[in-house]
């Protein structure tokens, strides 16, 4: 079995921007490194331990709470199809997490990013959330907080038969009948949280797990009839009832760790606040092969961060993490892998002990449904799609793991990590071109099967018989925008997952008719009340408002 895929690289010397980096950003700005000399008296948050599967259909994917999911700190963990325990698994993801990255008004590059450190304790996210007004923590929360809560959607459905028996004048409701999930949920100023968790809940403005509450007061009272429900901006109240899925998970993390420094960059603190909801749903059509995860980012700084980038990176691995190509579909905001050939592996269906999907090969897509709002409340998608390689097979320099916090900062805002920018054909990498006509946002926005179209299968004469086989990661971010003090922004992402194409070069039809399922459902607030698994209850009718975002 692989060694992390062995791509833990030795951190290198710390670059500058020079003025070929990115058009987002201003070339003259002076990078600024700070001191670490500073005092701190606050004990560090120590790497987070805790790991919980989500497994309520036909995924079983890995979750962690240090800000990295779908790998449990050795290998990848996004099992589809979902097999039994201790059978041979395949996954098709070996990881992945959201990346922030921006400037304070002192000219200081802030990022806060995840990719593999966390195995070694490298870290730039721990448990937890922050002191609302002055943004840090303590390592006795971030041990708290090292933790999930999960809810099924049957305990919900058992909740509220419960409570309507008793709002009907039948039996009394009472605590010792409301189901763990339901009881033990992080709803603000839930009464029975410290009795099941043995620590308090933060009093905060912002939330914390969404649920429906039936009064209207602000707090979660399951005996009142609230329950946990899914929380999206601009879906409460409007004219889909509250949802909830077969299985939800919540946790929250941050990256200011009681004063830790960010091992993963060597980048500074943003102070930035995580709360994230992963959940799915067990259906007998496309979306029992799907997940889905909503970030709430709030953040805690004092500053406005100018020119900020947030995004999802994947190491997307098809089973075999050698033989693996990535696109786009700009209009889904889709980036999606799919294998090089017919056969998962290198050499054949073999990839060095690691599982693969042999020839009934799959594909899988990360829909961007959701990005950050800018400073005028202006919703911002996704701005670019880029990608970047391991190091086996000897890919250029330049397109390879970032390792300090400039680079990653240049991947977050659509460059490559020696700063130059992205070009029109071949692999998107061509230093010497310095045409801004030639400049891209979207790397290989065409379908695999055009042959009229710049994909991986079609890169151009350079490369007649398309591109090497490389172990390849993706990105796909929203910005640049100010992030203003207090600012509280979402990002959701669904995982779409397609089996048995036709390779090489797939007609992806059928992924697309997939995400499209999957963006009617985020669109409709994720009402699947029409679906096989519709929950069958009766709703209370009265002030119908959920909790704050």
């Amino acid at each position: 079995m692989r060694s992390l895929k062995t791509i833990i690289t030795t951190a290198v010397a710390i670059l500058v921007f020079a003025s070929s980096a990115h058009a987002y950003y201003d070339p003259s700005r002076q990078y600024k490194k700070p001191s670490k000399n500073s005092v701190n008296f606050r004990e560090a948050c120590v790497t987070a331990k805790a790991q919980i599967d989500q497994d309520v259909n036909n995924v079983r994917a890995r979750l962690t709470t240090g800000g990295d999911v779908w790998w449990d700190r050795n290998d990848g963990k996004y099992v589809v199809p979902k097999v039994p325990l201790g059978q041979t698994e395949v996954s098709s993801i070996f990881a992945g997490a959201v990346w922030l990255g921006g400037f304070d008004d002192g000219g200081n590059l802030k990022t806060a990013c995840q990719t593999y450190g966390n195995n070694g304790g490298n870290s730039d996210f721990w448990p937890g959330p922050l002191a609302p007004d002055e943004g840090i923590t303590t390592k006795e929360t971030c041990d708290n907080w090292d933790k999930f809560f999960e809810v099924s959607g049957q305990e919900i459905k058992e909740h509220l038969s419960l409570f309507q028996i008793a709002s009907e004048g039948g039996a009394d409701y009472t605590e010792d009948m409301i189901p763990a999930g339901v009881k033990g949920w992080p709803g603000r100023k839930n009464e029975f949280f410290f009795s099941v968790h043995n620590f308090l809940l933060p009093d905060t403005d912002q939330g914390l797990a969404g649920f429906y509450d039936q009064d209207g007061d602000g707090q979660y009272e399951p005996l009142d009839g609230d329950f946990p429900t899914i929380e999206i901006r601009k879906c409460e109240g409007g004219e889909f009832p509250p949802q909830f899925p077969d299985e939800m998970i919540f946790w929250i993390y941050n990256d200011e760790g009681g004063g830790a420094i960010h091992g993963e960059t060597n980048g500074i603190p943003i102070r930035m606040e995580v709360q994230v909801q992963s959940f799915s749903y067990a259906t007998n059509d496309q979306i029992n092969d799907m997940t889905f995860q909503r970030y709430k980012l709030i953040n805690r700084a004092k500053e406005d961060i100018d020119s900020t980038f947030f995004a999802i990176w994947v190491d997307p691995d098809l089973g075999c993490h050698l033989d693996d190509y990535v696109g786009c579909d700009i209009d889904r905001s889709l980036a999606y892998t799919f294998n090089v050939d017919a056969e998962d592996g290198q050499p054949g269906i073999t990839c060095d002990g690691v599982p693969t999907y042999g020839t009934d090969i799959p594909i899988i897509g990360i829909d961007y449904f959701r990005g950050p709002l800018d400073e005028n409340g202006e919703e911002l998608g996704m701005s670019s799609f880029t990608y970047f390689n391991n190091t086996i097979g000897n890919p250029p320099t330049g397109t390879t793991d970032p390792s300090t916090d400039v680079e990653f900062y240049r991947y977050l805002s659509g460059s490559w990590k020696d700063g130059t920018r992205f070009t029109f054909g071949g692999d998107g990498y061509n230093p010497t071109d310095t045409d801004p006509a030639n400049r891209i946002n979207y790397a290989f926005p065409d379908d695999p099967d055009n042959p009229n179209g710049w994909s991986m299968c079609n890169p151009g004469p350079e490369f007649p018989t398309g591109l090497p086989a490389y172990d390849r990661r993706t990105v796909q971010a929203s910005g640049p925008f100010i992030l203003q003090p207090g600012a509280v922004n979402e990002l959701i992402i669904g995982a779409v997952w397609v089996p048995n194409l036709d390779y090489p070069c797939p007609d992806i039809t059928k992924l697309q008719f997939a995400d499209d399922l999957a963006q009617d459902l985020f669109d409709s607030c994720f009402d699947i009340i029409d679906g096989p698994d519709a929950p069958d209850v009766d709703w209370i009718a009265l002030d119908r408002k959920s909790s704050p975002c």
